[in-house]
């Protein structure tokens, strides 16, 4: 009982967090799309939290992933005409060399942006959000490489959320990143597995 009573209000919201998440995780990794409605309720209570800690641009990243969550959960169940998952895709080279070229823009441009608003961290806290941003929409829209966009985003996330003694958090993204990597390895299994996609009709 008295570990309970030693729970403060924020870190009972980072365990309640760290749970609903791991279950999204876990749950899109395998091609559930009951995974997004895990991850709208533990982005809604991040953004409590972050707003709490003065991570400002955290804040704002996790109101994207709830209306990011309803759009892969609507994505996922009405985004081919048969009601089945969209197919995995693969994206070349250079697009990856674009995103991530306008990801570092911006991140510069968000980083001073939160400068004059208070916010702690900027550059951190300014490229995880941009990042994470791009990365969770190829998610939703089943692209494979996301898995590597958030294998490297969880790991710096690791550093960033320990800075400012959020170490539930950061064990999460810690695990998080072991689980990017299984889910890459499944999402490649199945891309290598699909059927040709039928011709176009003429």
């Amino acid at each position: 009982m008295s570990f309970l009573q030693s729970i403060t209000l924020d870190r009972g919201i980072e365990i309640l967090v760290v749970i609903l998440s791991l279950a999204y995780v876990g749950l899109i990794a395998v091609n559930r799309r009951s995974g997004w409605w895990f991850g709208i309720a533990a982005s809604l209570l991040s953004v409590w939290l972050f707003i709490r800690v003065n991570y400002f641009a955290e804040a704002v990243l996790y109101v994207y992933y709830v209306v990011m969550g309803c759009y892969g959960a609507y994505f996922w169940k009405y985004g081919t005409q048969s009601n089945q998952l969209p197919r995995i895709t693969v994206r070349p080279f250079r697009f990856h060399v674009s995103v991530i070229a306008l990801c570092i823009l911006l991140t510069f441009a968000l980083a001073e942006a939160l400068k004059q608003i208070g916010s702690s961290n900027v550059y951190g806290d300014a490229a995880t959000t941009v990042f994470s941003f791009v990365a969770t929409w190829m998610v939703a829209k089943r692209i494979l490489e996301n898995w590597i966009y958030w294998i490297v985003i969880d790991l710096f996330s690791v550093w960033l959320y320990h800075d400012k003694d959020l170490n539930i958090y950061a064990l999460l993204m810690l695990a998080y990143s072991f689980i990017a990597g299984a889910g890459f390895i499944l999402w490649w299994r199945q891309f290598r597995e699909q059927k040709p996609p039928p011709p176009a009709a003429a």
